[in-house]
């Protein structure tokens, strides 16, 4: 028996269901990959949807034959509990806020409410006529449920359990997916072969799509703003556009496609063909069928574990999970690249030279007298652009890699000093150090989606993506706190050393490495417990950090010792001092060179090599050189140049005789290899000299009385002082 098998509504599944059978062995199977689960795991009789929970590491799998739920750890990869729920439970999502699944049942007209604690059915609600899908809005904290003998949806409170409203769809509505750029959930309608768009504002349907033939399964693609919805009946997927409900392309995939889902590593989305037994992997950029994979027989659920980098696929004929390894993540889209060059470090000054210098205007928010002062940079791998926080502007300059230019300009909180982008939801988090806040943007349109009241003068912010969380450090707090990127809120603050400035995250180890700026710390909290489990003492005033993935070293620099301190993450203790000179101050790791580029002084960088722990190479930038990123899909690294208004573009191989200026997306080459600048002479802690402008000392102290001034009350209430970013 089939979901949607016993009355006359569902005679047409099981139709399809039986010529699956025959259409299994007459689909050729030209691009199939052999072999490619790495485990593969028996669940039940028909296994149907399954879903992932970010914070157990486990994998719910509705058994449709059985009316139970199988509990998957995704460490062992084997089954650890199994939870009866309602007749022919199907499809399960996960609420990250409550720490629950919902499943359909497609036979009890219900859903179940499983806590992730326990394991345990917590609640049951009614809903409509043979439950189908299901999805789940983070923005409401809903539960969307198709209900396909009814041709409704119902939309489940999940702080109360119960139905809050009941919205009129298409024909026989199969599977959902929540949009959470606008708020809107998309439904299948199998019977009519159209897609719904249901707002959750006021729960209505907004449009109405025709899509292929007997359409089946939805996902949303959060980079693109587009929605894949699988048509079972002509073996293609629609691509709709969220900003237009359109379709704009159809793409031709296996057997009869049942779900799909969304692979933020690869910019992939993977559709289970029912007929065929494989998945095909579209690719997001082109739209086009990249890859062919083979599974169990008659594929159904998918579910992505991004702690794992891993799919979990249910086979409804043979009872099993198919678990295939994602290992082909593209550079950027990771957390850490893995990949590093066997010449890593054997750099003469030969390479990486400056190739454009992009001026960040001044904004009309800016104090009189002030020009830009760009500080912190992240690098959003989905689309092929750099995050630049402007301290004084209150704003983010948003610069496209293709040609170096400014693509758009968004207003943040007060005072913006550090940002991270989140490659699962395609937001740049950006930590707002003189309003206590984080904005959040999406970069499908560049708007702010959130803001999210932290601790007091936010600076660092590390994304996690095995946990879904952003960890943003309180400099006047000696706290971190810890933002779930589902939701959007706090779920948890965690004490660390004194004047915490940045954070940086080791996937390798799941922990956050924290710089504690007033005693010289790196405070190390495991993202299992969020708490802290070593506390490393480096360089005076550490300030910025960067993750080698290579070698599992976690590279601080240090301003007041000049030096950057390398952390082994295998003991947490400092295994090598690198002497650099001149205050470094930011980091960034280039994993296909395997070096470190440090901010140095007025107007350098400095190269160093991760095998020799030596500086191979100094390049010559604006002034004021603080906040970094790596552009993997460039090679190229992106340098805030706080004091001059500009960001430097560093090529990691270009030679060093091209400087590129680029101004309002107009170039010029000249053959120096950078611009002049008066300097002064000033002695550092050490007795080392170090060179800085007079406008940047300008800058940096005009900065300093303006915060000491805002900060007076806190002032007066601690005795510890705080160093202004």
């Amino acid at each position: 028996m089939t979901p949607g098998s016993g009355t006359a509504r569902k005679m047409t599944p099981l139709i399809l269901l039986a010529l699956l059978l025959l259409g299994s062995a007459a689909v050729p199977l030209a691009h199939a990959q052999s072999s490619t689960a790495i485990a593969t795991v028996t669940v039940g009789t028909n296994p149907g949807g399954s879903a992932y929970d970010s914070a157990k590491g486990e994998v719910f799998v509705g058994i449709y034959g059985s009316d139970t739920v199988s509990v998957l750890s995704d460490s062992t990869n084997a089954v650890v509990a199994t939870v009866t729920t309602g007749a022919e439970a199907y499809d399960p999502v996960y609420d990250p806020a409550k720490g629950e699944v919902f499943v359909t049942n497609d036979g009890a007209n219900t859903v179940s409410v499983i806590s992730d604690t326990n394991n345990s059915v917590v609640a049951t609600v009614k809903v409509g006529s043979q439950p189908y899908g299901i999805a789940y809005d983070s923005g409401k904290g809903e539960v969307f449920v198709p209900n396909y003998a009814s041709d409704t949806v119902s939309v489940i409170s999940d702080t109360n359990n119960s139905v809050v409203a009941t919205v009129k769809v298409g024909y026989s509505p199969h599977l959902a997916a929540y949009d959470p750029a606008k708020g809107e959930v998309f439904v299948a309608n199998y019977g009519d072969n159209t897609v719904s768009v249901i707002s959750d504002t006021n729960n209505s349907v907004v449009a109405t799509m025709n899509v292929g033939s007997e359409p089946f399964g939805v996902a949303y693609d959060p980079a693109k703003g587009e929605v894949f919805v699988t048509n079972s009946g002509d073996n293609t997927v629609s691509v709709i556009s969220d900003s237009t409900n359109a379709v704009i392309a159809n793409v031709t995939v296996g057997s009869t496609p049942y779900f799909a889902t969304y692979d933020p590593a690869r910019g992939d989305v993977f559709v289970s063909n029912g007929g065929g037994n494989t998945l095909s992997v579209i690719s997001d950029s082109t739209n086009a069928v990249v890859a062919t994979l083979t599974v169990g027989s008659q594929p159904h659920g998918i579910s992505y574990d991004r702690a794992k980098g891993e799919l979990f696929v249910a086979n409804w004929n043979d009872g099993t999970v198919s678990i295939i390894s994602d290992t082909t993540t593209p550079p950027g889209c990771s957390a850490q690249s893995s990949s590093s060059s066997s010449t890593a470090g054997a750099s003469s000054g030969a390479e990486g030279a400056v190739i454009a210098t992009i001026s960040i205007p001044p904004s009309s928010g800016e104090l009189p007298g002030f020009g830009s002062a760009p500080s912190a940079v992240a690098y959003d791998c989905a689309m092929g652009e750099v995050f630049v926080a402007d301290y004084f502007a209150n704003t983010v300059s948003v610069i496209s890699d293709s040609n170096n230019s400014i693509v758009a300009t968004v207003g943040v909180g007060q005072n913006p000093f550090g940002v991270a982008f989140d490659s699962a939801y395609t937001e740049a988090f950006v930590a707002n150090y003189g309003s206590n806040t984080v904005s959040v943007i999406s970069d499908s349109n560049n708007q702010i989606v959130a803001n999210i009241a932290v601790g007091s003068s936010p600076e660092g912010v590390a994304y996690d993506p095995a946990r879904g969380e952003v960890f943003v450090t309180n400099h006047g707090a000696d706290t971190v706190t810890v933002i779930s990127d589902s939701t959007n809120k706090v779920v948890g603050t965690v004490t660390v050393g004194s004047a915490p400035i940045a954070a940086a995250y080791d996937p390798a180890k799941g922990e956050i490495f924290v710089s504690n700026n007033n005693d010289s710390t790196v405070s190390v909290i495991s993202d299992t417990t969020n708490a802290v489990v070593a506390t490393v003492k480096v360089g005076s005033l550490p300030q910025d950090m960067a993750y080698d993935s290579a070698k599992g070293e976690m590279f601080v620099a240090s301003t007041g010792s000049n030096s950057t301190s390398v952390i082994s993450d295998t003991s947490n203790t400092v295994v090598a001092t690198v002497n650099l000179g001149g205050g470094p101050y930011g980091i960034a790791y280039d994993s296909a060179k395997g070096e470190l580029f440090v901010t140095v002084g007025e107007n350098s960088v400095s190269l160093v090599s991760d095998v020799t722990n030596a500086v191979t190479a100094t390049i010559l930038v604006r002034g004021g050189p603080i906040g970094e990123a790596y552009d993997s899909a460039k090679a190229e690294i992106f340098v805030a140049d706080g004091s001059s208004g500009n960001v430097s573009v560093i090529s990691d191989s270009a030679p060093l005789s091209t400087v590129t200026s680029s101004t309002s997306g107009v170039s010029t080459t000249s053959s120096a290899s950078a611009p002049p600048v008066t300097t002064a002479s000033t002695s550092s802690s050490s007795g080392s000299s170090v060179a800085i402008s007079w406008n940047y000392l300008a800058v940096v102290a005009i900065n300093a009385v303006l915060l000491l001034i805002l900060g007076g009350v806190l002032a007066a209430k601690r005795k510890t002082g705080r160093d202004s970013p």
